[in-house]
């Protein structure tokens, strides 16, 4: 079978050092308890990595992490996870003695230095296009009250009532979106608000931009299948699977080479292959070598 190599695929820069800095964490301070407060990124390969060296998880969907870090022991040491956190998380910490890792994405931490920066001019109204729930989201959406979420296009409508329409308006976005559903979003807020100085940063990750391009970019003509290996927590992930579908492409998303069906691969001549941004190059390298093997 013949295999497209899709590039960039893979680890961004960021969830490199996120790593890293875990496994710094699980050497400097192998005489206390370490907690990795949710997930470090979204790959259940890393995270199980992370795990083996006795980092203790902390993820509950139903408790926020200002709530979960409360309830761990003091003079702990605790990792935040590359997608961001609340900056109530270090305040809590300094009172409870614990020693914080932060493995913050500097994308996320520039989009929150972004919102900072125009609240504080108290002339704009806040827009964040995000994923509701994502960490990276309630990250962002902590910093104030003031900030308005819209997920969809369906989600502008009813906030319009909300805004004071005497503000010009900021909008910015979570770092690993759709580039189409961010432009589309953004193009139906500024028809709806004609007469509004509107400001739109598009903080999309150079990462999360490259990879989309690359599955926009190949030629479905020559390619009957594209498989997507990363975690299905990963947003960044899912995104690619929606712009081969985009493009006319059968696409899957894999955790590795186990969820390959054999179905898929019947009748396919060429099978293009590329990876979120948080899968270890190991995982893709064990699917590739199985599709060639095909």
């Amino acid at each position: 079978m013949n295999v497209i190599k899709v590039t960039p695929r893979g680890y961004c820069l960021g969830v490199v050092k996120s790593i890293k800095w875990a496994k710094d964490a699980a050497k400097q301070y192998q005489d206390k308890e370490i907690f990795m407060l949710g997930y470090l990124v979204h790959n259940q390969h890393v995270v199980k990595e992370i795990i083996d060296l006795g980092i203790i998880p902390i993820n509950d969907y139903k408790q926020n992490r200002l709530d979960l870090l409360a309830n761990l022991p003091n003079n702990s040491v605790v990792i935040l996870s590359a997608h961001g956190s609340d900056e109530r998380i270090k305040t809590l910490a300094a009172q409870k003695n614990i020693i914080i890792v932060d493995t913050e994405c500097e994308w996320v931490t520039a989009t929150k230095d972004l919102i900072r920066e125009y609240l504080a001019k108290k002339d704009y109204e806040i827009i964040f296009i995000g994923k509701t729930h994502h960490p990276e989201t309630n990250a962002i959406l902590s910093i104030s009250p003031l900030i308005h979420l819209v997920t969809t296009v369906a989600e502008i409508e009813p906030i319009i009532p909300k805004l004071d329409h005497t503000k010009k308006i900021l909008i910015t976005n979570q770092t690993t979106l759709s580039k189409i559903d961010i432009e589309d979003i953004v193009l139906n807020i500024k028809n709806r608000l004609p007469q509004q100085m509107i400001e739109f940063k598009n903080d999309l990750c150079n990462a999360t931009l490259e990879r989309q391009n690359a599955v926009l970019a190949l030629d479905s003509d020559q390619i009957d299948l594209l498989l997507v290996v990363g975690d299905k927590r990963s947003n960044n992930t899912l995104k690619l699977v929606e712009m081969g579908e985009r493009k006319n492409i059968p696409s899957y998303r894999i955790n590795d080479k186990n969820d390959i069906k054999a179905q898929w691969l019947e009748n396919i001549n060429t099978v293009a292959v590329t990876a979120g941004a948080s899968t270890p190059s190991n995982i893709q390298l064990e699917v590739i070598k199985y599709l060639e093997e095909q």
